[in-house]
């Protein structure tokens, strides 16, 4: 067993012989020019794929110049004949929204000569919510004083069960 050397308390510790530390730390250089070594043959790799690919597809292009599928990939850069539909379609899908939105929120007339008017969404919403939808009446409910009658889950259909309308 070690043997501990005590000393007088002048603000020290035991002292252990037989314990001891790690007294080297990491080279920090070392291991910062590994990282730097590593990043650059990165950055070489890539560069070197990316000149591989580049060769290996003019080295293709040129083998199928005469190709059909060559020829279009080739053009396919190129607008396509007048008339173009859509010039700018977002543009357009903005336009085309803002004029709904205005349509959505405001008054107007559908038709004049009957007497039909456009009022805005959120106060045709409240309108419905208030009245309900039309309705035409159902002959189901009138054989049973308002109510209709459907099998219940349990009964296999042999007895029925009121629901109202």
């Amino acid at each position: 067993m070690a043997e501990i050397t005590k000393k007088p308390h002048d603000g020290e510790h035991d002292v252990n012989p037989g314990v001891s530390h790690e007294t080297r730390d990491i080279n920090v250089f070392q291991v910062s020019a590994f990282g730097i070594g590593l990043l650059l043959s990165c950055i070489v790799t890539v560069f070197a794929m990316w000149v591989m690919f580049r060769f290996l597809f003019e080295r293709e292009d040129a083998k199928n110049a005469s190709n059909p599928a060559a020829l279009m990939m080739n053009q396919r850069q190129k607008l396509p004949p007048e008339p173009r539909l859509q010039a700018e379609p977002k543009v357009e899908l903005k336009d085309l929204r803002a004029d709904e939105d205005v349509i959505l929120n405001s008054y107007g007339w559908i038709d004049p000569d009957k007497g039909v008017v456009r009022i805005p969404i959120d106060q045709a919403i409240d309108i419905v919510a208030q009245k309900g939808l039309p309705s035409k009446p159902s002959s189901t409910g009138q054989d049973n004083e308002g109510y209709r009658m459907i099998p219940e889950d349990s009964s296999s259909g042999r007895t029925l069960e009121k629901i109202s309308q």
